[in-house]
């Protein structure tokens, strides 16, 4: 028979003793249940972590109306595409003969309709093959070799190959191997993934004093915002950094998330506001100079409305309706339904009972919200610092935005195995995202990048970023 083994001698407890332990024990429950309920509503986490069972999160009372365009909306129509080398135009008539009587038709000299198709080309690559000769000298017998034209690019890829390559991954968040499949299937061209992921890192290289100027139009803008999310890096855990003006946007890798990292992006003392959430690693930001989301704060309080303990329940509730009250204030305001006077009154009120009700939770709430709600009283001043500059935004969504397409690149392709995948990685997408803000085109600013870069003329910065701005 299998021995069973001895169970552990508890220890005697007095009464006192054993009342403290079950306390602990229940805090330590409460804390457990609270985490397991957490939900994109009232924490950090992404909505596509939310299970089936997830409460719905709140939202704002629907309009009523169908979806779709509303009465009076002006439609959209595709205008008609003028008359260029792209235009082919197919002539048609009715019987020459008319089919009523049998006389004579005449045209009219303009049509009644026109019907546009749009297709695309046969696509296909064409091959400059550079042939490099050799001459003997008659005389001395001395012979000299052609050495390839600097504008010639001194791999196989082509200026509109790279930037096809580049625009995949950064753009359209497309893996190496999805990228190798598409030249092989639209194009009929072959390389191996280590020919496209070398290409990726020729064009890094090119993009240096773009990636540059962008930074530096970031650490001198105004108003700022930054955010950070996971990066792998073969097996090691990494972070993406963002941030970004109301022109340009910056990413950036780094080993960690701590204040170091936030210094390399945002500089020592930013110039501007920035606005971010109330992660510690932007603590070095003079409060003056920061501003917290007020998305991220509204999910705080939401944990502390939705939490098992019925201590914490009334206060977070009341937190909550003081959080939508500042949404609605400022969104009441921006439509012109409020006065100047009247959204700054209205703010000042709701500041008042914000401060009243923290205060009462940092007494009565369980130990794990009163020190939520103590940092928030500590914040207070970063909190609403929006009321003294009306382009302060209330909420940082302008970076989560920004992230969005890195973190869908991510999780397709599973993250970069080096140095050089990490640095295409922030220069592309800093690239994009800035095009994005400035009403550029992605391709056709890469393209005069590479270009430039291959053929040794001027690096084109666009005027927005220029130093001299």
């Amino acid at each position: 028979m299998t021995k069973q083994k001895p169970t552990p001698a508890v220890p005697a407890l007095t009464l006192e003793q054993a009342n403290e332990l079950i306390f602990k024990l229940l805090d330590r429950i409460a804390e457990l249940e609270d985490r397991l309920n957490q939900n994109s509503g009232n924490s950090s986490k992404p909505p596509s972590s939310d299970g089936p069972g997830t409460p719905p999160v709140r939202k704002r009372p629907n309009s009523g109306r169908k979806r779709g365009a509303q009465p009076g909306h002006k439609g959209q129509r595709r205008e008609r595409h003028p008359h260029d080398a792209r235009l082919t135009v197919t002539p048609h008539y009715p019987a020459a003969d008319c089919p009523c009587c049998g006389g004579q038709m005449l045209t009219h000299d303009r049509p009644h309709r026109t019907h546009q198709v749009f297709d695309l080309p046969e696509v296909s690559y064409f091959v400059t093959e550079h042939q490099l000769f050799r001459r003997t000298c008659t005389r001395c017998i001395t012979t000299t070799k052609a050495e390839l034209p600097e504008t010639v690019s001194d791999t196989q890829m082509g200026p509109n190959l790279l930037t096809y390559i580049a625009l995949q991954s950064g753009q359209f968040h497309q893996s190496i191997s999805q990228i190798q499949q598409q030249l092989k299937q639209h194009f009929g061209l072959t390389f191996s993934r280590g020919a496209i992921s070398e290409a990726q890192g020729r064009v890094s290289a090119m993009l240096t004093p773009t990636y540059q100027a962008i930074k530096q139009q970031v650490q001198q803008a105004t108003h700022i915002h930054a955010d950070e999310t996971r990066h792998q890096r073969g097996g090691e855990r990494r972070w993406m950094w963002l941030a970004l003006s109301k022109i340009a946007v910056c990413f950036m890798t780094a080993y960690g998330r701590g204040q170091d990292a936030a210094q390399r992006l945002l500089g020592l003392a930013p110039e501007g506001v920035v606005v971010t959430d109330q992660y510690s690693g932007y603590r070095f930001i003079d409060p003056s100079q920061r501003q917290l989301c007020w998305a991220h704060v509204a999910r705080n309080v939401a944990a502390i409305a939705d939490s098992g303990e019925q201590v914490n329940q009334p206060i977070g509730a009341r937190l909550v309706l003081l959080a939508d009250m500042v949404f609605r204030t400022r969104h009441r305001w921006e439509s012109g339904g409020l006065s100047k006077a009247q959204y700054l009154r209205r703010l000042r009120r709701c500041r008042q009972s914000w401060l009243q009700q923290l205060a009462q939770g940092a007494l009565v709430c369980s130990k794990r919200y009163r020190g939520r709600c103590r940092l928030l009283i500590k914040d207070d001043e970063m909190l609403w610092r929006f009321m003294e500059d009306d382009a302060i935004a209330l909420t940082n969504n302008e970076a989560e935005r920004a992230l969005r397409g890195y973190v869908l690149w991510r999780k397709g392709s599973y993250g970069v195995w080096s140095q050089r995948g990490e640095l295409f990685r922030q220069r592309i997408l800093s690239l994009v995202e800035t095009a994005k803000r400035l009403g550029r085109c992605p391709q056709q600013w890469l393209q005069s990048v590479i270009r430039a870069c291959i053929e040794k003329t001027d690096y084109p910065i666009p005027a927005e970023l220029s130093p001299s701005r």
